[in-house]
């Protein structure tokens, strides 16, 4: 866990390459109660598979850095319901974590706050009406001004940015997100705020990751000493009884 005082590590999985019907099995006796009952509220096959999937990966991933059975993490949730870790199990590890087709995500650090989101890119109803509701006026006005593939790209860059904040602060999405203005230039990223909230680009370090060609990952973490932490990037592979599948 003491390489998470300097780095934070992102570990992403394609639900898809989980299908073994022994290795669901063994994914699904991994959730709690609270899990098992969200599980089965999901009315399409295809939910049911990216959450419990995504939450045994969150589950194996958060044993990496601590002596808890997977079966054995418990946890909390805030005001706008971002899960936390149960403090009762004495740990300071900090996490989030998204899904979306095709792809499953997690970020964990030490202490800090993080958070992260992920989107297929893919045509969605009315981005410009999103857009023109969430992104600051000189975002939306760049946004018009891209077609195709660069319109996609655009507009799922900046969202997910939105939300990997929103999610890093325990916020919530109703957070005015048009009083955010980012700007990219491949993975890199800055963020001004406008004067009205009260928080500034040196307390956070953005990060657009590309585990592929169909999906855009976004990360939020903030920045509680002069020296950022390195994010690292890395595939995960559940396991079962301690191995690999």
């Amino acid at each position: 866990m003491n390489v998470l005082s300097r780095e934070a590590h992102v570990w992403w999985i394609d639900p898809e390459s989980v299908h073994d019907p022994d290795t669901l099995q063994s994914c699904r006796k991994l959730l709690d109660h609270d899990e098992r009952g969200k599980l089965e509220r999901f009315m399409h096959a295809s939910d049911r598979h990216h959450y419990m999937v995504a939450h045994t990966l969150l589950r194996q991933t958060l044993s990496r850095y601590a002596d808890i059975a997977p079966a054995n993490w418990r946890f909390v949730h805030g005001a706008h319901g971002r899960p936390e870790i149960s403090p009762d199990l004495g740990t300071r590890l900090r996490f989030n974590l998204t899904h979306t087709p095709g792809l499953c995500v997690c970020i964990v650090t030490l202490d800090d706050d993080c958070g992260i989101d992920a989107e297929k890119l893919r045509q969605r109803c009315n981005p410009l009406g999103v857009a023109r509701r969430m992104f600051s006026e000189s975002e939306y006005d760049a946004l018009t001004h891209h077609e195709g593939r660069n319109f996609l790209e655009y507009f799922y860059k900046h969202w997910t940015l939105r939300e990997a904040y929103v999610k890093a602060r325990g916020i919530g999405i109703s957070f005015p997100t048009r009083q955010l203005c980012f700007t990219t230039h491949g993975e890199k990223v800055s963020v001004e705020f406008d004067d009205t909230v009260d928080d500034c680009n040196k307390n956070w370090h953005f990060q657009l990751i590309r585990p592929n060609s169909t999906h855009i990952v976004a990360l939020a973490l903030r920045n509680n000493s002069d020296q950022r932490k390195h994010v690292v990037v890395s595939e995960w592979s559940l396991c079962v009884n301690g191995d690999r599948f």
